[in-house]
């Protein structure tokens, strides 16, 4: 997974897996939300995706300093979302 922060969105690329999702990049990516510019998190980039994406999104939509749009989010995450019964929390 690889993160980069462009103009108040936080873009992800790569897969967002289990496997993939380092406790380096889990942090990486919570500093990255926590910033006051970063208004946005755009997964269009993402190729395979798992419960650890959607474990990152929740934890972007607690941010302390307001709200955060989610763009792009892949149909496993929605599925995912659908079957957790938490789909409404990922919808903008």
């Amino acid at each position: 997974m690889q993160t980069e922060l462009r103009d108040g969105t936080l873009h992800i690329s790569g897969d967002v897996t289990v496997k993939t999702l380092t406790a380096a990049a889990f942090t990486r990516f919570r500093q990255q939300c926590r910033l006051k510019d970063t208004r946005a998190v755009d997964l269009s980039g993402v190729g395979r995706a798992d419960s650890a994406c959607v474990s990152l999104l929740l934890d972007a939509l607690r941010r302390p300093n307001g709200k955060i749009s989610l763009q792009g989010i892949p149909e496993s995450v929605r599925t995912l979302s659908e079957l957790y019964e938490i789909k409404d929390w990922l919808n903008p």
